[in-house]
């Protein structure tokens, strides 16, 4: 039943004591004083910051902001006045504050609507002396938050009576404690990692299939509300190590961790699956599937399913797909698809060849397998940036990507896949139309998020990159890349104390990321970028020197490694690294223009010769 009162969109405060029945019991009469001076206090800073007071019960205050830096301006200097207080710090007297944007009704008796009561059990998870903001309220400050104040992420609760998880943030006030206690909400969301199923079958060319159960499984849980998915990337680097559960759960941060086997044999399939707990290393449910090949779509899904049920967790909503409606029924098609995968996650002009030719193979068999064309398209959008900017690639990209949208409106990779080719080819209006609609189709897709921001880098609207490159963190904490980038970003729009924040998380990333895989590249050169910006130059240096040392041809070592060395003013180095990387394949002549990492190279001839080769494709 709608409703014909007149909505808006406001910013929420709301405001209580911390420990207000154990007060007034100490302080008996002196407490109504005390009650005093906390309403003169919100009530000046009301009227200095124009907020509307709704309602004041006992200690608790509700007022609305027409603007979220307001209501965060109120509210540090709220924080600030209570502090300064002596009869405060006597008596131990702090107050909790929760802020939220979003919509309510306006009715004669203030406003009401379901962002209220959001807004109000955010303040219930503060600690005295703490405020807490919902994403919405980050999202509609409008610059960077008041009186030199810093945002804390603090990652997703949930909050009592919401069945969604909500990303809370700490905002910092300058001079008092930081340091508090987890939100007190009802749990956190928990984290699962999902390692790569340890196929039995003695033929040793179907490894793939473990890999492919595992990654459509990672999928599929990374969609469900309430939960953080380890990346496949980070998982699947412990392939091969023999490790206990707990120890995989350590180095993963996960607090839940799934392994299995999969056997296949004259076309039956023998899955076994366990979800153990990281803390205790018991078992918190186990399966055991024997099923026809043609079954392995409905078994992925039942995993899932079981995973989601035995953590406590409401399952995907009705507009998120399961395995079996995204997948094709073919399972020869099928197979051909998850080699094509695994061949394409080696990133090697030889294996984006090979993938190609999966993909091809599996389309064959299924003219109408979408997830296969978004491979397609993926492999020829590669080699466009990578091995060589030949305008075929760029045509079979689109066409791919386009074939998929076409195949299956309503997959979210489709659209990531037809973003990346319309980003290629300048049409950058449309590509950000794509990845709006992947992320309407999957909130949660990292890749839809990421190269989302990287559009809007190239286009220079960088306070919209540094959003979607947070954004791509928050669904994936363990990429080091989304941080690092969205650190250069902030530097770029002067906002030092962020750039520096987001650079030391990425560096310590990426070293996570190091003791996972040694000889990961882009750790290494994207954290000695950080590092040089940290001032820890001889460590950065180090770090790029060592990405040369194990990958000397690859182009995007050599740009990034030619960044490194711009920043550190060694130009002839800087130099040699980045014509080597125009002439390996990365020509997107936006970067060079665009990548602050370069402006002390911008004023040399031989920088200005090197735009006018990109701008001329003159190899």
């Amino acid at each position: 039943m709608s409703s014909n009162l007149p909505k808006q969109r406001l910013t929420f405060f709301f405001s209580d004591i911390e420990r207000s029945t154990e007060l007034l019991a100490e302080m008996g009469e002196g407490y109504a004083q005390i009650l005093r001076e906390y309403h003169n206090v919100i009530r000046l800073l009301l009227s200095q910051y124009g907020g509307e007071e709704v309602d004041t019960a006992g200690d608790g205050f509700f007022v609305v902001f027409a603007e979220a830096q307001k209501a965060a301006a109120a509210a540090l200097m709220a924080q600030r006045a209570f502090a300064a207080q002596g009869w405060a710090r006597k008596v131990g007297f702090r107050v909790r504050m929760g802020i939220h944007t979003g919509d309510a009704i306006t009715a004669p008796s203030g406003y009401i609507g379901l962002e209220v009561h959001r807004a109000s059990r955010i303040c219930s998870a503060a600690h005295g002396g703490q405020i807490l903001l919902s994403q919405s309220a980050v999202r509609s400050l409008k610059s960077a938050p008041p009186h030199e104040a810093e945002l804390v992420d603090l990652g997703e609760f949930l909050l009592r009576g919401f069945k969604e998880p909500e990303r809370l943030y700490q905002l910092t006030v300058p001079g008092l404690p930081g340091k508090f206690p987890p939100p007190r909400t009802e749990k956190p969301v928990p984290t699962i990692a999902v390692l790569p199923f340890v196929n039995l079958n003695p033929h040793t060319d179907k490894h793939y299939l473990g890999d492919g159960i595992a990654e459509e499984i990672i999928i599929a849980l990374s969609k469900v509300p309430g939960l953080q998915v380890v990346a496949r990337s980070s998982a699947f680097a412990l392939k091969g190590q023999k490790l206990d559960v707990r120890e995989a759960a350590r180095r993963l941060n996960a607090k839940a961790v799934l392994e299995g086997t999969v056997q296949e044999a004259n076309s039956k399939l023998r899955i076994t699956a366990s979800l153990v707990d990281a803390v205790t290393g018991y078992n918190i449910w186990s399966g055991s599937f024997h099923r026809r090949m043609e079954d392995i779509f409905a078994v992925q899904d039942e995993i899932a399913e079981n995973i989601a049920a035995n953590l406590k967790i409401k399952l995907i909503s009705k507009r998120v797909r399961g395995v079996r409606s995204r997948q094709t029924q073919n399972i020869r098609a099928y197979n051909f698809y998850l080699q094509g995968r695994q061949y394409y996650y080696q990133f090697s002009p030889k294996g984006i060849e090979k993938a190609m030719e999966l993909f091809r193979q599996a389309i064959a068999i299924d003219h109408a397998y979408a997830l296969a064309y978004c491979g397609l398209a993926n492999c020829y959008a590669y080699s466009y940036m990578y091995i060589g900017r030949q305008e075929q690639y760029l045509l079979a990209a689109g066409k791919a990507s386009r074939k998929a949208v076409a195949l299956d409106p309503w997959l979210a990779e489709a659209y990531v896949a037809y973003g990346q080719a319309l980003s290629l080819e300048s049409q950058h209006e449309e590509a950000e139309l794509a990845f709006e609609k992947a992320l309407e189709l999957d909130p949660k897709l990292f890749e839809a998020r990421y190269l989302f921001a990287r559009l809007l880098f190239i286009q220079g609207k960088l306070e919209e990159a540094a959003h979607w490159f947070e954004e791509a963190n928050r669904t994936r904490p363990e990429d080091f890349q989304s941080l690092l980038l969205a650190g250069q970003v902030y530097a770029d729009l002067g906002r030092a104390d962020k750039a520096r924040a987001a650079r030391r998380r990425g560096v310590e990333v990426a070293e996570s990321s190091l003791l996972l895989d040694p000889d990961d590249t882009r750790a290494f050169y994207l954290g000695a970028n950080g590092l040089v910006a940290l001032g820890e130059t001889e460590k950065g240096l180090e770090w790029a020197r060592h990405a040369l040392s194990i990958a000397p041809e690859d182009p995007m070592v050599l740009y990034n490694v030619g960044c490194v060395f711009a920043l550190l003013s060694l130009n002839v180095e800087a130099m040699e690294c980045l014509e080597k990387a125009y002439e390996k394949g990365i020509t997107q002549r936006e970067w060079y223009e665009n990548d602050s990492n370069l402006d002390g190279l911008r004023e040399l001839p031989q920088f200005q010769a090197l735009l006018e080769r990109i701008a001329e494709g003159v190899g």
